[in-house]
């Protein structure tokens, strides 16, 4: 067994240039996202075919949107939020309760000339860890005076990014239409100028807000430590620090890698002649700190970083050595940050139903079978804890209830009283706290939107103008337009909430919000009516191109 240098990379398939061994020398381990439950058998039968990753696969944040102008219309709101959800460049994955499951996944060459695979004979061990970086020493001085150097940095590498896709060839297609044979290559020559010499000059103003954060944090003594997860006990551990350049064998828990083995009857198996290894990525644990705080959350960035140990000897038929080998690590996957619960896109993914009964289903079984058989559900009050009162004529409260009681109920009884407390309560909390948002919210079919097609179309194209245009009735009296849209909102929304969306609910404070507003609103609600069902769950999915295993030469 001759010990050649190890590199563990990314799968040869996920390569930017897939056959390239200088591309796939600097690659890195790569998450592989699935919609179901069975990924890792569909791993095993294909590797290459996963889900591509999407614009909802990025961390959104929260930021204000550009100031309107005006920025009201008769004193009230043109739009229901002023602020915008925009797409940063941190990894989210998905929760596996949002149906979305995810492998790591790396392959080991030898690194020498050809870039040859690892024999899996010479590996003992392999597996990966999950580490998360946090900052320390930041005071609330120290973010005052750092905020804006990462608010400029934020700023130049959006720009950057916008300006990559902005290639003088691009530019020119917008204008051709408009040029002399003659003079086309001339503008060409201008443009890729201008181009050069704007990122160019963003590139300079990246490198000295990178120094001026720099300084910062040499001056408030901010560092940015790398932890992982030491177990302590089952289900309880805490993050440690821990050192990135270290060569030997991880200190934190770590999660088990697997050999891609794949199916000898597969001529093209993606994994033939390779020596591919993949891991689940946990998106959620029960492991917490000894203060009860999760292990895993929101908030936090984390990567994973893949290992392999090889013998230090090799293996004999006499018996197994010791894996007691070199350590050789993966570069760290890209950072990620885990969905909240709440995410609206994740939740979308695994739609619930709750069967709402039978109203005159019941009235008859609740006639025809004897009581013992209607209420499966019981409550067992102990003394002095039913929760009842009596009073007197007067209303004055006599008796707390200080009886024990066992009561027994319907489980669609109580569905019945859930969704009645819930739509009572649903419009009383969207008006008394001015959560009009929710009304986007709520999706409902067979739909009752019956706007015709005229109306929508004359009501996309003011809004593309970005004009404001009067919904209300009594502002556009005699108007086609006004009327059925207003009529029509009062169905859908109801009289309370379209009067709420436009007056306020509070008399004695200004409130509601102007026409383009609810334009905006009636004008989502009539696009989310065109569907006679829910929408699709598989026609979204998208997956990544196969790659040929003829181009690895």
């Amino acid at each position: 067994m001759t010990k050649h240098p190890w590199k563990l990379v990314g799968p040869w398939y996920r390569w930017t240039r897939p056959g390239v061994s200088s591309v796939g020398r600097g690659s890195r381990p790569v998450f592989q996202k699935y919609d179901g439950p069975a990924f890792v058998a569909d791993f095993l039968k294909d590797p290459q075919r996963s889900l591509k990753f999407t614009d909802d696969d990025f961390v959104h944040e929260v930021k204000p949107l550009p100031p309107m102008n005006p920025a009201k219309y008769n004193n009230q709101p043109r739009r229901l939020s002023e602020f915008g959800y925009y797409p940063t460049t941190t990894r989210k994955l998905f929760l596996d309760t949002h149906k979305r499951f995810y492998l790591v996944v790396c392959e080991l060459h030898c690194d020498i000339t050809g870039f040859p695979s690892v024999n899996r004979a010479q590996i003992c061990d392999a597996g990966f860890v999950v580490r998360r970086r946090v900052v320390r020493n930041l005071t609330k001085e120290a973010v005052a005076f750092g905020t804006p150097i990462f608010q400029r940095i934020a700023a130049t590498r959006s720009a950057l990014g916008q300006l990559a896709v902005m290639q003088p060839q691009t530019q020119l297609g917008f204008m051709k239409k408009a040029l002399a044979p003659e003079g086309e290559l001339l503008l060409t020559d201008a443009i890729a100028e201008s181009f050069e010499t704007n990122q160019k000059a963003m590139l300079e103003q990246l490198t000295l807000e990178r120094s001026n954060a720099l300084r910062w944090a040499t001056t408030y003594g901010v560092s940015l430590r790398l932890q992982g997860w030491k177990q302590i006990r089952e289900g309880i551990g805490e993050w440690i620090d821990v050192d990135e350049a270290s060569v030997e064998a991880p200190v934190e828990q770590t999660l088990p890698l697997y050999p891609l083995i794949p199916d000898p009857r597969e001529e093209k198996h993606s994994a033939k002649g390779r020596t591919i290894y993949f891991g689940v990525a946990p998106t959620g644990s029960a492991d917490t700190d000894e203060f009860g705080t999760a292990r895993f959350d929101d908030a936090a960035q984390y990567e994973i970083r893949c290992f392999v140990r090889r013998y230090k000897h090799p293996p004999t038929n006499g018996g197994k050595p010791k894996c007691c080998g070199e350590v050789v690590w993966s570069l760290p996957t890209e950072v990620y940050q885990l969905a909240s619960h709440f995410d609206l896109a994740g939740t979308n993914n695994r739609p619930v139903s709750m069967q709402l009964p039978d109203l005159k289903a019941l009235e008859a079984q609740a006639a025809a079978l004897p009581p013992n058989q209607l209420a499966p559900f019981r409550m067992v009050s102990p003394l002095n804890s039913n929760l009842e009162v009596t009073a007197d004529e007067t209303g004055k409260i006599k008796d707390h209830g200080t009886s024990s009681q066992i009561c027994s109920f319907s489980i669609p009884l109580i569905t019945i009283v859930a969704t009645f407390v819930f739509k009572l309560f649903l419009p009383v909390v969207t008006l008394l706290f001015g959560l009009f948002f929710m009304l986007k919210l709520k999706f409902c079919i067979p739909p009752s939107i019956s706007l015709s097609a005229g109306v929508a179309a004359e009501l996309n194209a003011t809004l593309e103008l970005g004009l404001d245009v009067s919904v209300d009735a009594k502002l556009d009296v005699g108007t086609p337009l006004g009327n059925d849209i207003d009529a029509q909102l009062r169905i859908d929304l109801g009289d309370e909430m379209v009067d709420g969306l436009r007056n306020g609910v509070v008399p004695d404070r200004p409130g509601g919000f102007g026409p383009r507003a609810v334009a905006d609103m009636t004008n989502s609600v009539y696009e989310s009516g065109l569907e006679q069902n829910a929408p699709s769950l598989t026609a979204k999915l998208e997956y990544e191109a196969h790659v040929d295993a003829e181009v690895f030469a």
